[in-house]
């Protein structure tokens, strides 16, 4: 007797809905397909799908009671203690005698309504240069688009995503080299999209994984003399309706979208080629797939393969066999947008390419001098590791006196593209990649004589140093803004006092001034930013009545702005949410990577070019200066400005006339050979 299919209950706890239970797949899909930071489980008894709806896990606020009526101010600590010691480990629990953890509002459950429309977003102008990319785009045609930092390939790219979009019916494949890229651009990364792992494999390998058939790909190969693997512990007998997802991806779709390509090694893009002819059953360049990519070789290059502990040599995406017959010649960008001083481009391109000239080597060194800014808002150190970062920012921030708040993050596990929920390790794993870091811990420095700490705004207050991590106000709250934390202030009441708040949606609020004695919201007194950004958002019910307090920050051009949890998803393929971290929208920014600051504005940099070891590194981190006069350069040194030499020949390259590839022949006959092998299981 056939067994009965048991009844089903998807709980949704975040949707276009809010949190309800439906009694169909269909239903919750439509609630939570694309929708940000949606979470859903599956029940068999509406009971347990009730019950899990109504256990929420708080975001956690950890942080210090207003000081007593007579606080003062402790001395700052001496330099020479060095800096402080980085917690390893967040587990949510306050400091015994310090701090109390005050939780907030349910993030999951008894959420608002959704959203109302917003209105539109307003169009952005494209260069000529932008624009004939784009047409190209429209045309069906691949294309590789490259150019020197600053010149619009990230806002390029938005409209080109945004066009396949709204044009073809159905989203593209967007991905980058890494995690913190495809974020930025609201993609995976390109080995979870082609569903491939770490894709060390040889490609016929990948393919017979993708395909769950690599028990007969050793048998074939057994049969030819060659050597079988003995590592089958990653074999499942089920790879075939386990990989289907994989590979239906492979055969629908249309465009492939990959971002940092520079950051791409040319073997995997020769796999990953050979893949997509296998898998489309397609003689064609990369199966027929349109393919659209964009980075800067001369910035960050791929992370080199090691072998016994040794570094291969590194093989760039332009050295892959099938390169030309992808994307042809590049398209380059020449119009830069980041800095206005021609005199600037010009020596930031001559360091792109690692040839400096006798006079901008004198002009760099001129730039080691101190700059002053009068704001309190300080430049932000560029380093090239992750260790100097944190030394750094930890040292800073032990020189500020207490009272401080630390700011927990809500992680939230979802489904991988098999709809198997992500385990919490892997969650972890995945979320330490993005920007937004798991505890954010800030601190300011209160006037001594506040009749109220948590409202009043004092000009000359100074607190941590921070850097917005979410794109808000086209050209004023980006991705990249630094300023200064000024107060923590519940949202209703920093409203009232005419605050900006920044949320998922945007912004919202902002009336014409904020209580600072003697100044006014913007620097330049406009009281133009309510209007601006009337109706661009609503916060969230439970974050409005909230008593919790949030960071207020004062940023380069005026604005002031209360900073509650965001959003920041991880997602996988498909396109649904794989894990979420719901977050404070800042880092400390008195130091950032050089890696993390790739592809971003800042409007004050300091670099000390004595710390630079990698090919590279010096032209990102310089050219992500806008002004020279915003710009200090310590330890200039020519022989630190290095353009790997391969890029350079590759660059001659592509300038001269293109010529014919001479094993295309070899290329297709090769394909007719794979095909029939694979012809079984296609």
């Amino acid at each position: 007797m056939p067994k009965a299919n048991k009844m089903k209950y998807y709980a949704v706890r975040n949707g276009r809905e809010g949190a309800k239970v439906y009694t169909t797949w269909e239903e919750a899909k439509e609630n939570v397909s694309r929708y940000p930071g949606a979470v859903h489980k599956s029940f068999t008894s509406q009971t347990e799908a009730q019950r899990w709806l109504n256990v929420a896990a708080p975001l956690q606020r950890t942080y210090l009671e207003g000081p007593p009526k007579d606080w003062t101010p402790p001395p700052p600590q001496d330099p020479a203690a060095g800096p402080s010691r980085r917690s390893k480990s967040f587990n949510g629990q306050p400091n015994p005698g310090t701090a109390m953890n005050i939780p907030a509002d349910s993030f999951l459950g008894n959420l608002p309504p959704a959203l109302p429309q917003q209105p539109p977003e307003p169009k952005v102008a494209l260069s000529s240069e932008q624009r004939a990319v784009l047409d190209m785009v429209q045309q069906g045609r691949s294309v590789f688009f490259t150019g020197s930092a600053g010149t619009g390939k990230s806002v390029l790219l938005r409209e080109i995503i945004k066009f396949c979009t709204e044009h073809s019916g159905k989203r593209p494949a967007v991905t980058a080299a890494t995690g913190i890229a495809s974020v930025n651009i609201g993609g995976c990364t390109l080995h979870s999209w082609a569903g491939i792992g770490l894709g060390k494999e040889d490609a016929k390998v990948l393919v017979g994984k993708l395909l769950g058939k690599h028990k007969q790909l050793l048998k074939k190969d057994k049969e030819k003399g060659r050597q079988a693997e003995d590592d089958m512990d990653w074999y499942d007998e089920t790879g075939t309706e386990k990989n289907s997802w994989s590979v239906n991806r492979w055969r629908e779709v249309k465009t492939l979208i990959i971002d940092e390509i520079s950051m791409i090694d040319g073997n995997l893009f020769d796999k990953l080629e050979y893949i997509a002819r296998i898998l489309r059953r397609n003689k064609a360049p990369f199966g027929g797939i349109q393919l659209v990519l964009s980075g800067d070789f001369c910035q960050l290059p791929p992370v080199p393969d090691r072998m016994n502990g040794v570094s291969k040599d590194i093989r760039f995406a332009f050295d892959a066999h099938s390169w030309e017959d992808c994307v042809g010649r590049p398209v380059i960008l020449t119009h830069v947008f980041r800095q206005k001083d021609q005199a600037f481009v010009d020596m930031l391109n001559e360091m792109r390419f690692g040839r400096l000239s006798p006079k901008t080597i004198t002009e760099f060194r001129k730039l080691s001098r101190d700059v002053e800014y009068d704001d309190g808002i300080e430049p932000t150190d560029l380093f090239p590791t992750r260790r100097e970062v944190d030394n750094a920012n930890d040292y800073r921030l032990a020189n500020l006196s207490d009272p401080r708040h630390e700011y927990k993050a809500r992680d939230v596990p979802g489904y991988d593209d098999n709809n198997a929920p992500i385990s919490e390790k892997k969650m972890e794993a995945m979320l330490d990649r993005l920007i937004a870091p798991k505890a954010v811990t800030l601190k300011v420095i209160f006037h001594p004589f506040a009749p109220n700490i948590q409202l009043t705004y004092i000009r000359k207050q100074v607190g941590a140093q921070v850097m917005l991590i979410k794109n808000l106000i086209q050209g004023e709250l980006v991705n990249g803004s630094v300023g200064r934390v000024v107060a923590f202030s519940k949202v209703k009441d920093a409203i009232n006092g005419g605050a900006l708040v920044a949320h998922d949606q945007g912004v919202s609020g902002g009336g014409s001034s904020l209580p600072i004695p003697g100044g006014s919201m913007m620097a330049g007194g406009s009281t133009s930013s309510g209007d601006r950004n009337k109706d661009q958002g609503k916060i969230p019910e439970h974050i409005l009545l909230s008593n919790d307090v949030w960071p207020v920050v004062k940023f380069q051009k005026g604005l002031m702005v209360v900073c509650i949890p965001t959003a920041f998803e991880q997602t996988n393929a498909i396109g649904t949410m794989e894990a979420m971290r719901e977050q404070v929208p800042l880092i400390l920014a008195w130091a950032l990577s050089i890696h993390k600051s790739q592809g971003q504005t800042l409007e004050r940099v300091r670099v000390d070019l004595g710390r630079i070891f990698e090919k590279g590194q010096a032209y990102v981190a310089l050219s992500r200066a806008t002004s020279m006069q915003a710009l200090q350069v310590l330890k200039f040194d020519p022989g630190k400005v290095m353009a790997h030499p391969r890029v350079l020949e590759w660059t001659r390259q592509v300038t001269a006339k293109r010529g014919v590839i001479e094993d295309d022949m070899e290329f297709e006959t090769n394909l007719d050979d794979d095909l029939e092998f694979w012809a079984d299981y296609l």
